[in-house]
């Protein structure tokens, strides 16, 4: 009943979303999901999840069941098959993001557990003289994304123009987002060069700049200067966790 989605899939995965899909051009959107080891899967025409390993677990990016079978067991069948998949992958549990109270109460009632996750940090910035060079093709392949993980942003905004900036073995999306710059990073665990180059691309567009990082990352960007966000929907996330 649950099998791995195709690109011929789209009107499908349109149906479930009510015709406002979390992407806009979904073979960029899916190739982005499997080069980082994550996959999308269906179930039947009426919901889909989408999986990542991050952080030695599966992270649930996307789970969605299609309105008027909500409520018929279908999400917990979607769980159940992500704790498989997780499994088979040597991945220690599952983590997810909840976007709202009832997806909040759908979790717990399936065994997850609150867990601290996150922490959000903005910065004042100057400009720099770092040159930097921006590209808007290829879409960079990650084994694991780094300290800064803005709820699905890091996918959501690949297929968008937002410049994407090559440092070495890490990549930054920037993020334009009024008030702010947010520095999406891929590459491996955070360090003081990859957080002067962010400060240096935010500096240059003359906007702060806004991260979310790992609660063991935060001593880094606390030494760097960089304050807990209150303005900013408060300063920590949750995930929710259930251990195997």
């Amino acid at each position: 009943m649950i099998r791995r989605a195709k690109i011929e899939d789209k009107s499908i995965l349109e149906e479930i979303h009510g015709g406002e899909p979390p992407w806009e051009n979904f073979e960029v959107y899916l190739k982005a999901i499997r080069d980082s080891g994550g996959d999308i899967f269906l179930y039947g025409d009426k919901g889909e999840i989408e999986l990542l390993p991050f952080n030695g677990k599966a992270h649930i990016h996307v789970l969605w069941v299609q309105e008027g079978y909500r409520g018929k067991g279908i999400g917990s069948k979607l769980l159940a098959f992500a704790e498989k998949w997780a499994k088979k992958r040597g991945l220690k549990g599952l983590s997810v993001i909840p976007e709202d109270g009832n997806a909040m109460r759908f979790y717990m009632k399936n065994g997850f557990g609150f867990k601290e996750w996150q922490v959000k940090v903005i910065k004042d910035v100057e400009g720099c003289d770092v040159k930097v060079e921006s590209h808007y093709d290829n879409p960079p392949k990650f084994p694991n994304v780094s300290a800064v993980y803005t709820s699905g942003l890091f996918l959501w905004n690949l297929h968008k123009k937002a410049p994407r900036v090559r440092f070495r073995d890490f990549t930054i999306l920037l993020i334009d987002e009024g008030s702010c710059v947010n520095a999406v990073i891929y590459g491996e665990r955070l360090n003081r060069r990859i957080v002067k180059v962010a400060e240096c691309l935010a500096g240059k567009i003359g906007k702060k700049l806004f991260l979310q990082v790992w609660m063991k990352d935060w001593k880094i960007l606390e030494e760097e200067g960089f304050k807990k966000s209150v303005k900013l929907s408060g300063w920590r996330r949750f995930s929710l966790e259930p251990l195997f």
